[in-house]
């Protein structure tokens, strides 16, 4: 049995990972492996908090055991840590707590300023010893991962969703995949990473990558007349909405870009969230330039990506970037930051996109793309080339249950 173990979970829950965990799971689930899920009864990450607790924990979905697309599910209610960043479990039963000292306070501070459940670690403490069941917890900052991987350390895999980023570099993380008797990798640098940031023999890291829904299609004369975009050249931004995903760079880049060319492209963002201040300031200076859709439903996203004559990929952040393969998916061709090890990695192994990392760097990129179609066209095809060839779910669902099942064994 695999449990999967996140802070949220279900059909209406946004986000790479709760994304990345329904289909892991409904992947699962279609092989034959006997897989269930254990999360909050809350949303996602872009639901508020109740009264000083922390956002996501506000229920959502109803407690106890549910199915989702056949995969049973138990969701738990959130609780808080004390002021130490302690669960109340931990705090109850102190043997089953590593020596704090070795953290500084601010990183477990951090775990009990996020989403946890002492409920659900009790769960997972009374399930810790049976010999058929492995957990795999995502992603790798919160408290269900590093709790639940303490208390379940010779049966816990940590599909952690790694970014170069400050967290990255705590103590907590670093002793939590020591404990771990596995993690999984989205991609080859976030493996890397790993290695490079807590010393994790090569053996016990295994790159199972993403997938995606490759049967997607999109309809790029539909989306283009419902926004009345005509023949323009068409930019394209999917995402968070803010300056997580380096979107104010995009967006000061472009305005510089519009004022040095003319106005020779339009810029679509869609994804969830609130465009912040600063982003916010630089969409209204472009106007009419600037498209602001928000959150789409599936297949208009799909549209999106079609119309797009470029997808831009300004994170610096990602561990796989599914935006990048579902755009690629349709032939679309990108540019990607060059700081970004994860998606600059991507465009090189399959040709599909170009990688900038200054405003020269950035237009000329631009000119040449919008100058030269029948360039764009293939880089689309490699990009969706290469997206076909790694992106099957049903590869990825084998590839986690075998390094899993092998790991139990040695």
């Amino acid at each position: 049995m695999i449990t999967l173990v996140l802070p949220w979970f279900g059909p209406e829950s946004a986000g790479g990972a709760e994304t990345q965990a329904r289909a892991l799971a409904q992947s699962l689930h279609a092989l034959g492996v006997p897989v269930r899920v254990w999360a909050s009864t809350g949303q996602d990450s872009f639901q508020p908090g109740v009264a000083g607790w922390p956002y996501g924990t506000r229920p959502y979905y109803p407690p106890g055991h549910s199915l989702v697309d056949g995969v049973p599910v138990w969701r738990f209610h959130a609780t808080r840590a004390d002021a130490q960043g302690l669960p109340r479990l931990f705090a109850l039963r102190p043997q089953l707590c590593p020596d704090l000292s070795q953290f500084a306070l601010h990183e477990l501070r951090l775990l009990g300023s996020l989403l946890g459940s002492d409920q659900l670690y009790a769960a997972i403490l009374a399930a810790r010893h049976d010999p058929d069941n492995r957990f795999i917890f995502l992603p790798y900052p919160f408290p269900t991962t590093f709790w639940g991987t303490l208390l379940a350390p010779a049966h816990s895999y940590v599909l952690a969703c790694l970014h170069d980023e400050p967290y990255a570099r705590y103590r907590t993380y670093r002793f939590m995949l020591h404990q771990a008797r596995g993690m999984l990798a989205n991609s080859h640098p976030e493996a890397a990473l790993a290695q490079q940031l807590y010393g994790l023999p090569a053996e016990r890291i295994v790159v199972t990558g993403e997938g995606i829904d490759l049967h997607a299609r999109g309809d790029a004369a539909r989306f283009r007349q419902r926004y009345h975009l005509g023949d323009q050249p068409l930019l394209l931004f999917a995402g968070r909405r803010d300056a997580s995903k380096n979107l104010p760079l995009l967006l000061a880049y472009l305005r510089e870009y519009q004022a040095r060319r003319g106005a020779p492209c339009r810029l679509a963002l869609m994804g969830a969230g609130t465009l912040s201040m600063e982003a916010a300031g630089y969409a209204s200076a472009l106007e009419p330039w600037v498209l602001d859709l928000g959150f789409l439903d599936a297949q208009t996203k799909q549209d999106a990506y079609a119309a797009a004559d470029i997808f831009v990929q300004p994170s610096l952040h990602e561990s796989f970037s599914i935006v990048l393969m579902e755009a690629w998916l349709q032939g679309t061709p990108a540019l990607v930051h060059a700081d970004c090890a994860v998606t600059a990695d991507h465009a090189q192994r399959s040709g599909g996109g170009l990688a900038w990392r200054s405003f020269g760097e950035f237009a000329a990129a631009l000119d040449l793309l919008l100058a030269h179609p029948d360039l764009r066209y293939s880089l689309g095809q490699r990009g969706r080339a290469y997206v076909l060839a790694t992106c099957d779910w049903a590869t990825v669902a084998r590839r986690t249950a075998a390094f899993v099942g092998s790991c139990l064994k040695s």
